[in-house]
């Protein structure tokens, strides 16, 4: 759930999320990667059963090419992070050396599998992309790793619901751009002359406390 907080400068009230999807959109425009720049919103205008049939395949990658949904994904989630009340869960949390599918290999419930792989892919985004202190000189190492663990997190959510839904949809998209969502992260934190400098600060301690709230998702998103 979002917070509202003040500017300690110009005494402003905003909310984390507000704060996050402005940083976050910013990134995107910088760095020239915005949003939706392949997505054709008339795709599917009057078009008939039968097209939509032929067409599916391409259909499927207009749709993998909007990108609100993440961008809300992604400043919800920042937002839960740094929310004071939330409580933090790790045992679905393995670190970043080791398979997450070890772990999701001890449980028989599709949820539990969906949590164990969902949890591990948003650390290694916001780890690799905004909190580990070598991220900047971490290139493209784990990537192929987070974009597994989001793939994973969605055919099991899809197995544990019976279908696809508008997370599963989301999921799907970050396993196949994971790499992409990363570099932004990573734009904006560097981008940022204050709040994004944090992570450089941060000790050992405060690292796992982040890591463990990172968890807070499989409680609250289901």
């Amino acid at each position: 759930m979002p917070i509202n907080f003040i500017y300690s400068d110009s005494l402003e009230t905003d909310t984390t999320e507000s704060f996050f999807s402005n940083h976050f959109l910013t990134a995107r425009i910088d760095s020239n990667q915005p949003s939706n720049s392949n997505y054709d919103p008339i795709l599917e205008d009057q078009r008939d059963s039968d097209w939509k049939n032929t067409h599916w395949q391409e259909l499927k990658n207009n749709e993998l090419n909007y990108e609100e949904d993440i961008n809300q994904y992604i400043t919800l989630s920042l937002a839960e992070m740094v929310n004071p009340k939330s409580v933090s869960n790790s045992s679905y949390l393995v670190n970043t050396s080791s398979d997450a599918g070890q772990l999701a290999t001890r449980f028989e419930n599709a949820s539990d599998v969906y949590r164990v792989f969902r949890i591990n892919a948003d650390f290694l985004l916001f780890h690799l992309g905004l909190f580990s202190q070598n991220s900047n000189i971490l290139g493209e190492t784990y990537f192929d790793k987070g974009g597994a663990y989001y793939n994973s997190a969605a055919s099991s959510l899809k197995r544990a619901r019976g279908g696809s839904s508008g997370l599963s949809d989301v999921l799907e998209k970050l396993a196949l751009k994971f790499g992409k969502y990363v570099e932004i992260l990573r734009f904006m934190k560097n981008k940022s002359s204050n709040y994004f400098s944090f992570h450089f600060q941060y000790t050992k301690e405060e690292m796992e406390e982040f890591q463990n709230q990172l968890s807070i998702e499989s409680q609250k998103r289901k």
